[in-house]
């Protein structure tokens, strides 16, 4: 008996913290052409490939009820269950797993809207897995989760805004007008959606930007966590990396996101997300 994370594949966790923590992945899934798939099922380098190869535009679902279901009933109903997931306002995760928790009226079941994604879920399981190891109870547990998803900041920047304005996760309005293809807006996920925070005309300055605000708080000693986020972009995050591990001293993670959340960014993405 004791306190179970159950998440969905968006947080995009490195698998050994997955296992450390015994933390159940529900995948959501991906269409490109006539190909449908779950997240996990391909090889991340392979649907890069073939999404930068295609005409076809990409859509994802959420999870099946059933898939929710499953993963609760894996470990029965003497557990308690805590069940974080991408925000509601990105996806139809949420509602998914609310569904199937009514669906077992037997079991102790939270869902909790992450408000965020990749790391900025990614992050909240973390807190919620290590706090249940030490013995914290559920209330404690999401009180504390309460409190860290306000303080999570994502920054981020594409190559290209086409992706994020044909999936509907942007709208061509909010201080966008002008040519998508030289506009390089630093986004952020404020309030569960995605937002333009800021316009810069190249990648590089957007970059150098999110990372000046960040070592600026790092410098006051309000960050405690790092994470380096990536879709198809390795040696550039790397690059970020070793710039941020010149002013903070902890552990920096790197992730690199999947095709749910890359299917809508595009290749090319970089991002910080941190608190």
């Amino acid at each position: 008996m004791g306190i179970r994370i159950i998440t969905d594949s968006t947080s995009y966790l490195p698998p050994e913290k997955l296992e450390e923590y015994e933390i159940e992945v529900v995948p959501l899934e991906i269409t490109l052409g006539e190909i449908r798939f779950r997240e996990g099922e391909m090889s991340n380098h392979e649907y890069y490939s073939r999404l930068r190869s295609t005409s076809d535009f990409p859509t994802t679902s959420q999870p099946p009820v059933g898939d929710f279901v499953k993963a609760f009933q894996k470990y029965g109903p003497e557990e308690t269950y805590i069940c974080i997931v991408i925000s509601e306002l990105l996806s139809g995760t949420f509602h998914a797993a609310e569904n199937a928790a009514a669906m077992l009226p037997d079991y102790d079941i939270t869902v909790l809207d992450s408000r965020s994604t990749a790391m900025g879920l990614g992050f909240q399981i973390l807190k919620a897995a290590e706090m249940g190891r030490q013995g914290f109870a559920r209330d404690q547990i999401i009180q504390e989760l309460v409190k860290l998803r306000a303080e999570i900041k994502v920054r981020f920047v594409v190559d290209n805004l086409e992706y994020l304005v044909r999936g509907g996760r942007l709208s061509k309005a909010g201080g966008l007008v002008g040519n998508l293809l030289q506009v390089k807006p630093i986004l952020g996920i404020i309030d569960g959606k995605i937002e333009a925070l800021k316009k810069v005309r190249s990648k590089r300055r957007a970059v150098d930007t999110i990372l000046e605000e960040l070592k600026d708080e790092a410098e006051n000693g309000r960050v405690s966590e790092v994470a380096i986020c990536h879709v198809d972009a390795e040696s550039e995050a790397l690059e970020v990396k070793e710039r941020i591990a010149a002013f903070f001293p902890k552990p920096i993670l790197v992730s690199e996101v999947g095709p749910t959340i890359g299917s809508h960014t595009g290749p090319g993405v970089i991002g910080l997300v941190y608190y």
